[in-house]
């Protein structure tokens, strides 16, 4: 591996977090809430522990294959000819949730920020944005999601003021929703941990041994999980069961009703911040998709991948403008990332063990 592809265990984390931390969790406490009510934020604690033992397979996995990539791993499994299938599985999911990433953030800026914006110029910024990071090799990505981190206390600190005026009556008492409604709010919470996934295109470029990847994964979820249960707890004390209802973005929402003596509308600064956490989920998608299609056609380099994975995110981005269709992609993108997500990478690791069947000789990954 390239000295200049090497990412150290911190950068690790702080890529996962920004991967995973993008549009979901502005609307999250509102669709966790159709479900488990006042007891959402426990559901999200659920999701948690949940992803922590999907992160266990994924490093049980990346160490039966310490310095192969994700789609290196799918051929060595699986074959020649199914291996590279699924890689273009992979690369559709990648663009898919790439794709669905700029809907949902054009939608959120065109309803709050730039209401007469044309659509597509919106997503030309966003590409653009994309586009100019993606290219990159990975040191240089994982150095701006490092940068890219504090934004997300920026949040937290601001979120924090809604206790002054909280009533923890909202969420009173503690299950009333019941075990049954939790999970059913759990399971709707996993787009929200989309991005994981990336560890294991990342794993074979992380400095590190592998107890430290272990601690790295699980600082990086427990970050997400807390983060995520942490807006919604106060997302819950401050809004009413009937108000929460109404507001399908409930942070931004909880951030408007701010006011400071310098700044009228906190929410409109704090949605300029966003847009960093909205660019660095998309760049993600642009290089795992970009990385994919260089395995599989040798011949063309990663930039060129970058190009043409931002121009079909674009053009799929286009049709997609108005809300009952953006709900149905957001649907769909949440059960195909259910199976990319868990069910492959769980499959794999029995397949592998059953098999017996880990990294032979000295293929090393590679990110061109």
């Amino acid at each position: 591996m390239k000295n200049e592809n090497q990412i150290t265990k911190l950068q690790l984390i702080t890529f996962l977090i920004q991967t995973q931390i993008g549009v979901a969790f502005l609307s999250l406490p509102y669709d966790i809430h159709k479900f488990a009510k006042g007891d959402s934020w426990i559901s999200l604690l659920l999701t948690g522990l949940l992803m922590e033992v999907l992160a266990i397979v994924y490093l049980i996995l990346c160490n039966r294959f310490p310095k192969q990539h994700l789609f290196q791993i799918l051929q060595s499994i699986l074959g020649r000819v199914l291996g590279k299938c699924l890689t273009v599985f992979y690369a559709f999911y990648f663009l898919l949730t790439g794709s669905t990433i700029l809907i949902l953030f054009v939608y959120i800026i065109k309803k709050w920020m730039l209401l007469y914006t044309p659509y597509w110029v919106i997503l030309i910024l966003m590409c653009s944005i994309g586009i100019y990071m993606a290219v990159e090799n990975l040191k240089v990505i994982a150095r701006f999601y490092f940068l890219a981190t504090f934004v997300l206390f920026v949040f937290i600190f601001t979120a924090s003021i809604a206790f002054r005026d909280g009533n923890f009556h909202y969420i009173m008492p503690i299950g009333h929703s019941g075990i049954l409604n939790m999970i059913k709010g759990a399971s709707h919470a996993t787009l929200a941990w989309q991005g994981m996934e990336m560890f294991l295109i990342v794993s074979p470029f992380v400095i590190s041994t592998g107890k430290e990847r272990v601690k790295a994964v699980t600082l990086a979820n427990l970050f997400v999980t807390l983060l995520y249960s942490f807006l919604t707890f106060v997302c819950l004390i401050y809004f009413s069961n009937d108000e929460m209802i109404l507001f399908p973005e409930p942070v931004l929402y909880l951030l408007k009703s701010f006011t400071f003596k310098i700044i009228e509308r906190p929410d409109l600064v704090l949605i300029s911040l966003w847009i960093i956490l909205v660019g660095t989920s998309f760049i993600s998608y642009l290089y795992g998709a970009s990385l994919a299609g260089t395995f599989l056609i040798k011949k063309w380099n990663r930039r060129s991948f970058v190009y043409l994975s931002a121009i079909i995110c674009f053009g799929v981005a286009l049709f997609f403008n108005h809300q009952k269709a953006i709900e149905k992609l957001t649907q769909f993108t949440t059960y195909v990332g259910f199976i990319f997500l868990m069910v492959i990478p769980i499959s794999l690791l029995i397949i592998s063990l059953l098999f017996k069947k880990q990294q032979k000789g000295e293929s090393n990954a590679k990110d061109n």
